[in-house]
């Protein structure tokens, strides 16, 4: 039996929202409009990488490509890098999506490193996206979400590795996404409780980096409260690895 804990993180614009009649993603207004901001990415990155430095493992992190070019990556180091767009579009609304790829693969292989794998923003994606990364070398996928414990599968040359989503011990829906966590909805045995529910096979865990620093419901946290933050990330990774989970990347 191999039960696998992949901790990922979508390293992105601060706060990000869909924009009406455009293709590039925003941020959430905080009295300055919606332009994109990265300083909670930022700030939220240098905490993630130093609590994984700390915990001594690795985890995947999925950067969008203006974002590469924006902020500070280099505590990211020798970890598995992906991309994630070029301006947080919504792919499957894109017409010149070659474009559009290019531009996000070689932001993050320029500012970050080559990547190895892939998540879509807003997790949207059709088989023109597969068909993008299959032309760009990019094998490994995570922008579905599968039944805990769903193992991997391919769709033409790219191999898809779901993000879990089930139900808890209540019967509510639960992704494995830990927003709702940050935003006070979850705490961290509900995820050490999907973890559980896995007899084999791979969990993805996933959250944003801005997510420490700040949240779309109620705007920027209070030092206390990204303290919680990240004690928390580290309670659902510590309870997970305690359920029988190793700790490893998406592309080994």
């Amino acid at each position: 039996m191999t039960r696998r804990l992949i901790f990922t993180v979508d390293v992105d614009r601060d706060a990000n929202i869909h924009i009406d009649g455009q293709s590039a993603a925003g941020s959430t207004d905080r009295g300055q409009g919606t332009a994109p901001r990265f300083s909670s990415s930022e700030k939220g990155l240098a905490s993630i990488t130093g609590l994984l430095d700390s915990q001594g493992i690795k985890g995947t992190f999925f950067v969008e490509g203006r974002t590469a070019e924006t902020i500070d990556c280099s505590c990211i180091g020798d970890q598995c890098i992906g991309f994630h767009g070029y301006d947080h579009e919504d792919l499957t609304l894109t017409e010149d999506l070659s474009t559009v790829m290019d531009r996000g693969f070689s932001a993050v292989r320029d500012n970050v490193s080559k990547p190895v794998c892939f998540r879509a923003p807003f997790m949207h994606t059709d088989d023109r996206v597969y068909d993008e990364l299959a032309r760009l070398g990019i094998g490994h996928d995570s922008s579905a979400y599968g039944e805990p414990g769903q193992h991997i599968y391919d769709v033409g040359s790219v191999t898809v590795h779901p993000v879990a989503k089930g139900r808890d011990r209540n019967g509510r829906t639960i992704a494995a996404y830990l927003w709702p966590m940050h935003e006070g909805k979850r705490v961290p045995q509900d995820y050490i409780d999907l973890a559980f529910s896995i007899p084999d096979g791979e969990l993805l865990i996933s959250t944003h980096s801005w997510h420490i620093f700040e949240s779309i419901e109620k705007g920027l946290f209070s030092e206390d409260a990204v303290r919680k933050n990240i004690s928390d990330v580290e309670s659902v990774i510590t309870g997970i690895i305690d359920e029988g989970f190793t700790p490893s990347i998406l592309v080994v």
